[in-house]
């Protein structure tokens, strides 16, 4: 495991990073825009801080101080609130939150059906769960060794796990062809090289460079861009990524059967 937390360093937020909190930010949108939300595992708080322009009160959860102590800091936090917590046994009451979201979390988790379970249990009946993982187990790299996953998922065995949970799950595959050429022809040879770094980026000459690179907003914008036109392609099953929905369900009526979950997100 390598010294650097994964999610803690600015080498982590380029266009890719964007793209993907652009469509979480999208799906909340489109089932509520405010509210009470919890961000969990929300690292630096750039999807916190998204959320709370958008006038939600932000709750981010983490068990990295540093990352907790970073979106303090920060000068745009607005309604942002920082707690220590672990997904596993989150401290907060049942029905707490009208929507949650955790991207790129679950696969890191040993114990990802209690994580799903407390998801769930904090939601409000009728609120929403909105996150992303890493798709295919197929597609296991160096990447997934650095960042210490414990698996990949298909989409049957999320919506399993957020049904499991008592979620009515929809899970799309996303990310397919120009993001996925992206990982295999750059993000992947970046990451084999930072899985043999130890410490910081800045440690070897060409992370550096790749770092400053994530930071140009220019160049950014331009690959957000180009991964867009992956959205023609959703549902497609080569893609990097599941985005997933769960809606924790209101009480069935009596004699009533619950509808199954279905792949769409619209």
């Amino acid at each position: 495991m390598p010294k650097a937390r994964w999610g803690e360093e600015a080498e982590f937020f380029g266009p890719r990073h964007a793209h993907r909190e652009g469509r979480i930010l999208r799906a909340l949108k489109r089932r509520s825009s405010r509210g009470r939300h919890l961000e969990c595992a929300a690292g630096l708080g750039s999807l916190s801080r998204s959320l709370a322009r958008e006038g939600r009160s932000v709750i981010a959860a983490d068990l990295s101080l540093q990352s907790l102590l970073a979106i303090r800091r920060s000068q745009d936090a607005g309604s942002v609130l920082p707690v220590l917590a672990d997904i596993t046994a989150l401290p907060f009451p049942d029905g707490s939150f009208d929507s949650a979201s955790s991207a790129e979390t679950l696969e890191h988790i040993p114990e990802d059906a209690a994580a799903a379970r407390e998801l769930a249990r904090v939601l409000r009946e009728g609120g929403f769960l909105v996150g992303t993982v890493p798709a295919g187990p197929k597609q296991w790299s160096d990447w997934d060794v650095w960042a210490d996953h414990k698996r990949r998922y298909t989409r049957r065995g999320m919506e399993k796990l957020l049904g499991d949970a008592g979620l009515k799950a929809r899970v799309l595959v996303w990310g397919w062809p120009f993001l996925r050429i992206y990982d295999d022809l750059f993000l992947k040879r970046v990451n084999r090289r930072r899985l043999e770094t130890r410490g910081p980026a800045e440690k070897d000459p060409a992370l550096k460079r790749v770092a400053q690179l994530g930071k140009s907003l220019f160049l950014v914008s331009l690959l957000r861009l180009i991964f867009e036109i992956d959205r023609i392609f959703d549902g497609l099953p080569w893609g990097v990524g599941l985005l997933f929905i769960g809606e924790k369900l209101l009480p069935p009526q009596a004699g009533k059967k619950l509808d199954k979950p279905s792949s769409s997100l619209s």
